[in-house]
């Protein structure tokens, strides 16, 4: 240990005049401590709600969607088996989709009807919280969101009406069609706007309604964060009258306004920090004060200026470095109570997502410390520039 962070040392645990010195440095450790907690609380809370966003919107929708420049995909099965040699690729399966009006007794709504292949909504199964999943294989049966059922007043087993505004033709061109379902099962995705407007009906049952072939491709991924990779190597297979988009690609608004969000959040709380380095600048400052003779006998025995600044800003670092592992470690202990306690628990009734979701992130919290760190280092550098700067001989005649 050199002589400069000694003496800082002996600075922090000085016994003279230690009332008021002991209480900035202690407002000064605690108030690091605070922002740097509230940052990793607020961050962590923050990314595990833009996850669990994610989760239920990729529950349900595809992770990749191949769709034809000229419409109809006259044979799917090709294209599923081409695409399922691609690396990464879970499942592939058919789709067709439009958009009708449902009448359960005299409640109507407008619903986005899906037809999929009983075999391909097994991904669904835990979302499926009355019925069957199974009922989708029985011709004439579907799959209703929970919300919508309860717009609707459905229940299993009860049938409903599909309006579909172009479903017929006649010799003056398209015309309404009317079809009857029955509800052979009710899910929750977790996402209202999904839950009071989707239908899944056998994609047989569609075909036989509109006419035409399947529409495009759902793609499921091993991993949802190389869906842009992988479309990539999906074009490159495909003809080029085929297209791709990625669930980013699809949800842009949203997760972009997300991540700004989250990045906002980081500026704000981060100035939290920012005021709290004002109490060291503070500290220092007093610090200075008292030890103006002290300075002034270091000086006159041969330190150098470099040596009074190392003096004070390792007294300002072990400041700013015991508040930032403090304020991490209530952090963590902070997330970890959200996280597998119901202290924050929210209303089912108005929320879908019932209790606060937290992540830890390391990446954040190291990002946290350094950036503590910086402030930290930057609050100290006037205060020791001043002490620097004392005139031993002025000092030592007067003091």
């Amino acid at each position: 240990m050199n002589f400069e962070t000694a003496i800082g040392l002996r600075y922090l645990r000085s016994k003279r005049k230690e009332a008021f010195i002991s209480f900035t440095t202690w407002i000064a450790v605690v108030g690091i401590a605070i922002g740097v907690m509230a940052l990793i609380i607020v961050i962590a809370v923050m990314t595990g709600f833009q996850d669990e966003i994610r989760e239920r919107i990729l529950g349900i929708n595809p992770h990749i969607l191949v769709l034809n420049l000229n419409g109809e995909i006259k044979e799917p099965q090709k294209l599923v088996e081409t695409i399922k040699g691609v690396k990464g690729v879970s499942h592939v399966f058919p789709f067709i989709t439009f958009q009708a009006m449902a009448q359960g007794g005299r409640q109507l709504a407008g619903v986005a009807v899906k037809g999929l292949n009983a075999n391909d909504v097994k991904f669904m199964s835990k979302m499926v919280k009355e019925g069957n999943i199974e009922a989708l294989g029985t011709k004439g049966n579907v799959l209703i969101g929970k919300e919508l059922a309860k717009n609707l007043g459905l229940f299993i087993g009860d049938n409903l009406t599909l309006m579909v505004p172009l479903g017929g033709y006649s010799p003056m061109g398209a015309m309404p069609e009317t079809a009857r379902a029955r509800v052979g099962g009710i899910f929750e995705t977790g996402m209202y706007e999904i839950d009071n407007t989707l239908i899944i009906m056998p994609l047989s049952d569609v075909e036989s309604i509109m006419g035409t072939g399947a529409m495009g491709l759902e793609i499921k991924l091993d991993d949802v964060f190389s869906a842009n990779e992988i479309r990539r190597e999906i074009v490159k297979r495909l003809s080029p009258q085929y297209f791709a988009r990625t669930w980013v690609e699809m949800n842009k608004n949203l997760f972009s306004a997300l991540k700004l969000e989250k990045l906002m959040m980081y500026i704000i709380l981060a100035l939290i920090i920012l005021v709290a380095s004002f109490n060291i600048i503070t500290s220092l400052i007093m610090t200075v004060m008292e030890k103006k003779k002290d300075i002034a006998i270091l000086k006159s025995i041969g330190a150098k200026r470099q040596s009074i600044m190392k003096i004070f800003m390792m007294e300002g670092i072990i400041i700013g470095v015991v508040g930032a592992v403090m304020g991490c470690l209530g952090g963590y202990i902070g997330c970890l109570v959200i996280k597998y306690t119901n202290l924050f628990s929210l209303s089912p009734d108005i929320y879908y997502i019932t209790k606060l979701p937290a992540k830890i992130s390391i990446f954040d919290i190291l990002l946290i410390a350094l950036i503590t760190a910086v402030i930290c280092v930057l609050a100290t550098i006037y205060p020791s520039y001043k002490a620097s700067t004392i005139d031993p001989v002025e000092t030592l005649r007067y003091e």
